[in-house]
């Protein structure tokens, strides 16, 4: 991953977190409630892997491990919004904003730690992201009986339980997630080289745009959250 001293400024770093924020919650429940609602498999897997395409996408554009952590916080914001907005029960998003957590906190890591490696083309960038989710998944099976017990993971509360979880949940998404990842990455690559010039010749214009569909993608999370997704 090459440095560029714009997409490495403070200000394209929130336009970045801002924007993809707002795009991984609009991912997480527009995908998610679609698929649930349509009685298709691997749901969380599906949703992990997109997940990852889009933290890649950030990374990409921005170039350093930083960007992770700010887009996954951002997304968490945004797809909590709807439970103040919609008077829901504080907790009733718990795991689920767990979810984005682990997946940006472990993804963070493994980039930081095998940042030259990860630059270095598609199959270092698929197993960094096999690791990531892996890892994720695992902790998130552990955590989320404690902070949330829903009903899914207590299913899983028998002999044989976390082993079948490995192999039936976080095997499918740790593999999306090797898939997608590079995905987002080539993509972030692609928009880095027409979207710095404009940064660099139209920031009065790029910034109220990019308000203006962050609003949009908050009001849409929170329409579909009222909507059941």
């Amino acid at each position: 991953m090459t440095d560029n001293s714009e997409s490495l400024s403070w200000k394209f770093y929130l336009l970045n977190i801002v924007v993809l924020g707002a795009i991984l919650a609009l991912v997480e429940i527009a995908l998610g409630g679609f698929i649930r609602k349509a009685g298709l498999p691997l749901r969380s897997a599906v949703v992990t892997g997109v997940g990852f395409a889009v933290l890649a996408l950030g990374l990409a554009l921005f170039k350093q491990p930083r960007v992770i952590p700010g887009i996954t916080v951002m997304g968490i914001f945004s797809k909590w919004l709807a439970v103040p907005l919609l008077g829901l029960p504080i907790f009733c998003q718990a795991n689920a904003l767990l979810a984005v957590l682990l997946n940006g906190a472990f993804l963070y890591a493994g980039v930081a730690l095998f940042r030259k490696q990860v630059g270095k083309g598609w199959p270092q960038r698929s197993a960094a992201a096999f690791a990531s989710a892996l890892g994720s998944g695992a902790a998130f099976f552990v955590l989320g009986r404690f902070v949330a017990p829903c009903r899914h993971l207590l299913s899983f509360n028998y002999a044989g339980g976390p082993v079948a979880y490995l192999l039936t949940r976080v095997l499918p998404a740790a593999l999306l997630a090797a898939v997608f990842f590079p995905l987002g990455y080539a993509l972030g690559r692609r928009l880095e080289k027409r979207l710095l010039p404009l940064w660099l010749s139209q920031k009065s214009l790029l910034v109220p745009l990019a308000a203006a569909f962050t609003l949009a993608c908050w009001g849409l999370s929170v329409l579909l959250t009222a909507s059941g997704f």
